[in-house]
């Protein structure tokens, strides 16, 4: 009787966890895989874009593997047919790893703003300063926003 109760426990379980995914991806959520980058050796991670009205995305990253208690910037950037970036969100557009380089990073933007653009990309800044730009080629992440 307890093996039955915990089959039936296990899956009703894993049903719950699919339907969510199943929801998650219905809402709208979009996927973008992060992989290291020249100075994010063994680092990788994960956006994720979650509709939020007509007129907004939230866009949450999680990276896990990056340099601990350290500051990195989150950006938009196109390659072709010219270079150019944008931070994502607000303000700095920087976020600070735990002690054991892990870290959060969230912002909401328009659909139009995230439809210009190629790529995310994760910038370690190793002065701690996010807004020394000298260090902007420091790609710790990377991904592909256009397929």
């Amino acid at each position: 009787m307890r093996t039955q109760r915990k089959i039936v426990g296990l899956l009703l379980v894993l049903v719950l966890a699919l339907a969510a995914g199943v929801s998650a991806e219905a809402a709208g959520d979009r996927k973008v895989v992060l992989k290291a980058g020249k100075s994010g050796k063994g680092a990788s991670g994960q956006v994720v874009i979650s509709d939020k009205g007509a007129d907004a995305r939230e866009i949450t990253l999680r990276a896990n593997g990056l340099k601990p208690d350290s500051v990195y910037t989150v950006w938009f950037v196109n390659m072709k047919p010219k270079m150019d970036m944008a931070g994502v969100g607000e303000g700095d557009f920087s976020f600070r790893t735990d002690g054991k380089g892990n870290a959060t990073y969230s912002a909401t933007v328009a659909p139009a703003d995230l439809a210009k653009w190629q790529l995310f990309e994760v910038a370690y800044h190793p002065s701690g300063d996010p807004k020394n730009m000298k260090e902007m080629e420091n790609t710790a992440l990377i991904g592909k926003l256009k397929k």
